[in-house]
C-alpha cells in the first residue's frame, strides 16, 4: 500500500512541477553561446548515463564472480 501511495504522490508532484519548469523565457537559439548552453545541459545527463552503465557492469561482474 505504501508503494502505491508513494508512486501516486510522485506522479502527481511531477505533473504539477513539470509545467512550471518548462514555463521559462528561454534563450535565443541563434546566439553564439547557445551551443555551449545546450552542451552544458546535456553533459550531466551523459555523465549520469555513463555512471549507471558502469554501476550495472560492476554489479553484473560481481554477481557472476560470486556464482563461480
Amino acid at each position: 500500500m505504501k508503494q502505491k501511495l508513494t508512486a501516486a504522490l510522485t506522479l502527481v508532484s511531477s505533473l504539477l512541477i513539470a509545467p512550471a519548469a518548462l514555463a521559462h523565457a528561454g534563450h535565443d537559439h541563434a546566439h553564439w553561446s547557445s551551443s555551449m548552453i545546450h552542451l552544458l545541459w546535456i553533459l550531466p545527463a551523459v555523465a549520469a548515463l555513463g555512471l549507471a552503465i558502469t554501476m550495472y557492469r560492476r554489479k553484473k561482474s560481481a554477481t557472476q564472480s560470486d556464482s563461480k
